[in-house]
């Protein structure tokens, strides 16, 4: 009997985790820079999130869950110029590894992919100014998606956001991004998600003309999901931490590292990990 209750509050707290944990690429400070027009960039990403934490209202309703997830990513950006303005159409393409210790599961596979672009009302290098719009679509192509495999969430989802840039001095700058994500209901079983709101601060510190330091916070609001007037998960109120360098190995290779840890988890997997991106300038 004891074992049962634990298999169904295993279950339970998977629901909550999974649908906080995701394979994405979270706007960092630098990413609202424009380009010039007819680059092209290529990017690699690994990520490694683990957690073994799960609440629900602020409470926490599990431990010990050992969820690892191992996710990599493929990203092409172009950037070109439209009526005036620059974009960068691009598209995100996710695959990973899923371990839960708690449960004994184990999935591997292709995510949902992404595509979309910014479109930028200012543009000043110069002045190291920026203001840029962005849509991305997320498409409901991964794998193993009504099994809970993490970087498929059986949905569509529209991501907007809106990213500003300012020079505050010659070895300073802030970036701020403020996102609203909405969803469609989930198709295995009609699952309603309120809207996701999210908003992203980066003070970055220019050591040289090639590496920048970074410390990043990020607070998420929102993302109650229901099901035949069940509350599966409750509404977001986190927080989150980052640190993160980046340097230009050549001219055009970059390598970008990161640390990132939750601070406080009102709803979902308590979450550290890190990340590492290599790109490419064609």
């Amino acid at each position: 009997m004891k074992s049962t209750l634990r298999l169904c509050g295993v279950a339970a707290a998977l629901a909550l985790c999974l649908g906080s944990v995701r394979a994405d690429v979270k706007p960092y400070g630098g990413d609202y820079e424009a380009a010039p027009a007819g680059t092209d960039l290529f990017l690699l990403y690994y990520q490694h999130h683990e957690g073994d934490e799960v609440y629900s209202k602020g409470k926490k309703v599990a431990d010990d869950l050992g969820v690892r997830l191992d996710i990599g990513l493929l990203r092409y950006v172009h950037f070109a110029d439209w009526n005036g303005y620059r974009i960068d159409p691009q598209i995100i393409v996710p695959f990973a590894h899923q371990r839960t210790s708690a449960a004994d599961t184990t999935y591997g596979g292709l995510g949902d992919v992404i595509f979309g672009g910014t479109l930028w009302t200012l543009n000043d290098p110069e002045r190291k100014e920026y203001l840029g719009w962005s849509v991305f679509i997320t498409a409901p192509t991964g794998s193993h998606r009504d099994d809970g495999f993490a970087v498929s969430g059986d949905r569509w989802a529209a991501d907007f956001q809106v990213g500003y840039v300012r020079r505050l001095a010659p070895k300073w700058t802030l970036d701020l991004i403020g996102e609203v994500e909405f969803y469609a209901d989930r198709r295995y079983d009609d699952a309603r998600r309120d809207p996701l709101l999210q908003g992203h601060a980066h003070l970055r510190y220019h050591w040289s003309d090639a590496t920048q330091l970074a410390l990043s916070y990020r607070h998420s609001w929102g993302a109650r999901e229901r099901a035949d007037g069940t509350t599966l998960t409750g509404r977001r109120d986190n927080n989150n931490m980052t640190v993160g360098w980046d340097s230009w190995l050549a001219r055009d290779w970059q390598l970008q590292l990161q640390y990132t840890r939750d601070l406080e988890v009102r709803e979902g997997l308590k979450t550290q990990g890190v990340q590492a991106r290599l790109l490419k300038v064609f």
